[in-house]
């Protein structure tokens, strides 16, 4: 069902479109993770995403926000028209509400001041995205290191395990690694993790429509550990999830190696692990693997 929004008829998100967006995406990579056809559609249903091509090399992205449950945007991608920025802004102006742009990237910034000058703009920090060496979290080199080694062969020293990668015949083992995960952690579900769990499941069930990769993890057979990455750059590679067992000693560990190796055998420079969401234990884990960059996310709200 399509939606109308600043003067644009947004349609949206599907699977049969993947061909379509993916081809625009590839020609016009974002530094921020959010900008695939699959995380896209993945999060549809959280977000409701719409889409509209405003001019053959301009893709236009809008989404419902919280706190208001309104319609706002992503940064737009492509190269931002004169003629498309000025609609926006109209646009923008007649709403009964702030306009919001999120996602936003430092190059789309300097690229487009002028429209830019009209939104206040606001450092993301939750949404920033931690990037690092594949060959320095493949191999875990040097001192700064030496805990995370340390975790690893305290686990080769409790159990041993198995490292297979995801398709459609093991799909269903990810969800007895979530099934036990919340049978023996009984984690607080906040509103992060229960969107998150939306999204989980919507790309366990297209995991290949998609053209999502992975690693299952198992102990003497049992399920314990996943994580699904896809690459979004010729030189980046984005791991979306990664889920594991706490009761085996140093399984998070184990699982951020494996799929690393994986992934630094097949050429690939970067990792983008994405966001911590504002989480104190999530950015302070991500911090532990010594990320070499923090890519910067803005939010952009219309002054009227």
């Amino acid at each position: 069902m399509q939606s109308s929004f600043l003067g644009y008829e947004f349609r949206p998100i599907e699977l049969s479109q993947r061909q379509l967006l993916s081809s625009f995406l590839a020609r016009h990579p974002q530094p921020l993770s959010g900008y695939t056809f699959a995380t896209l559609a993945t999060w549809q249903s959280v977000f409701e995403y719409g889409w509209i091509h405003a001019e053959a090399e301009i893709l236009l992205i809008s989404c419902i926000l919280e706190p208001d449950r309104r319609r706002h945007m992503m940064q737009p991608v492509g190269s931002l028209s004169i003629a498309v920025q000025g609609k926006l802004l109209q646009g923008a102006a007649s709403l009964p509400y702030p306009l919001r742009i999120v996602g936003v990237s430092e190059g789309f910034l300097e690229e487009n001041a002028d429209f830019v000058n009209r939104f206040s703009v606001f450092e993301d920090l939750a949404a920033s995205n931690y990037v690092y060496l594949a060959a320095n979290l493949a191999k875990l080199p040097g001192r700064k290191y030496a805990k995370k080694r340390n975790l690893l062969a305290q686990a080769q020293g409790l159990y041993s395990w198995t490292r297979e990668p995801l398709a459609g015949a093991n799909i269903d083992a990810c969800f007895d690694v979530l099934n036990r995960i919340q049978e023996e952690e009984q984690p607080e579900i906040d509103i992060n993790l229960q969107q998150e769990l939306i999204a989980l499941d919507y790309t366990f069930r297209h995991f290949d429509a998609l053209g999502q990769e992975g690693l299952l993890l198992r102990v003497n057979g049992r399920p314990v550990a996943f994580s699904i990455y896809e690459a979004i750059s010729p030189t980046t590679v984005a791991i979306h999830f990664e889920r594991a067992l706490r009761s085996y000693k140093g399984l998070y560990q184990v699982i951020n190696w494996e799929t690393a190796q994986v992934i630094a055998g097949r050429g690939y420079e970067f990792i983008n692990r994405e966001e911590d969401l504002g989480s104190p234990g999530l950015r302070d884990a991500k911090r532990s693997y010594n990320p070499i960059k923090l890519i910067p996310a803005y939010e952009l709200t219309f002054k009227a």
